[in-house]
């Protein structure tokens, strides 16, 4: 395996941690949240269950890219990360009068940012370098 896509493999696990410790940090829930019977653990269950949802889904493509060279699921995984990142870009509509929102724990804001750029970093790897000639060749029995 070129060292370019050993990289991949250690900073997409590694973004994947990161976001399982940002779980850690979300600020408590609203108000009227809680009237719903939503508590912060519920709320965290809920976060870390989509994180794990997410990562069963990918992780198929993950193993065709990396151990069977396919070229179109290291595309897919791309794709993925774009549009997951891009809903964020989308503005939600919110109460004008309730600014809680604007109040995002520093370490929530500190792991989202290091899993970002460190899963943007591993798709770096992924497509420069020693990468490319591996998913361009046919896998022999050695590989």
């Amino acid at each position: 395996m070129p060292t370019n896509v050993r990289r991949f493999v250690w900073l997409w696990l590694g973004s994947l941690v990161l976001s399982l410790i940002s779980v850690l940090f979300l600020p408590p829930p609203n108000p009227w949240v809680l009237d719903f019977g939503i508590t912060r653990s519920a709320e965290m269950r809920l976060a870390a269950d989509v994180l794990a949802i997410t990562f069963a889904i990918l992780f198929p493509f993950f193993w065709l890219a990396v151990w069977r060279r396919k070229n179109w699921a290291r595309w897919v995984l791309l794709v993925a990360f774009v549009a997951a990142n891009g809903i964020f870009l989308i503005p939600i509509p919110r109460a004008v009068d309730d600014p809680s929102w604007l109040h995002m724990p520093p370490l929530l804001i500190l792991f989202g940012a290091l899993s970002f750029l460190t899963e943007a970093a591993a798709f770096y790897f992924l497509f420069t370098g020693d990468a490319r000639a591996w998913f361009r060749s046919e896998p022999s029995r050695r590989d």
